[in-house]
């Protein structure tokens, strides 16, 4: 039998196993964590008070205590500190910068979201770019260029669900 789960090696309890509890309850303690992860900030050294509560990423070139957890996740639990090795696909809440960060191949990216499309209610409203839109040229009919112009630009807002008809 494995003593932890396979992705974040969350401690099993194992057969015959004294103190059961205490394993059972790191992983429920982990799980808090994880579960909706919402980060404080992104630090390079441990905070001077934490709260019970509070979990940081810790930032590449991590010093001190957090020197070799660089995009590690640290919480601050009643026992003390625990640190979760996160998997790609990993999201967190940074709440000091009021954005997402997702991990992937071994690090963080911070108010990005690499997504192909944006799909709402079924509509996609930001994918591939719409074909260009010709710039209206001079001549006589400067007023009717550029009404078409204005015309293209909306058609390609509306159908990219930005405007409605």
């Amino acid at each position: 039998m494995a003593d932890a789960t396979d992705r974040y090696a969350l401690p099993l309890i194992q057969t015959g196993q004294a103190q059961k509890d205490v394993t059972h309850n790191d992983a429920v303690a982990t799980i808090d964590t994880l579960l909706h992860l919402a980060v404080d900030d992104i630090l390079a050294a441990p905070p001077p008070t934490p709260v019970v509560g509070q979990s940081w990423i810790v930032a590449p070139g991590a010093t001190g205590a957090w020197a070799s957890h660089g995009g590690h996740v640290m919480a601050f639990t009643s026992a003390g500190w625990t640190e979760i090795v996160p998997r790609d696909g990993c999201t967190a809440w940074v709440k000091a910068a009021a954005v997402f960060a997702l991990f992937s191949q071994g690090s963080w990216a911070v108010g990005n979201w690499p997504v192909k499309t944006l799909t709402i209610g079924g509509r996609t409203v930001l994918g591939n770019p719409a074909a260009a839109i010709a710039d209206p040229r001079g001549g006589s009919v400067v007023d009717v260029e550029a009404r078409a112009g204005v015309a293209a630009i909306l058609s390609a807002l509306r159908s990219l669900g930005l405007l409605t008809a």
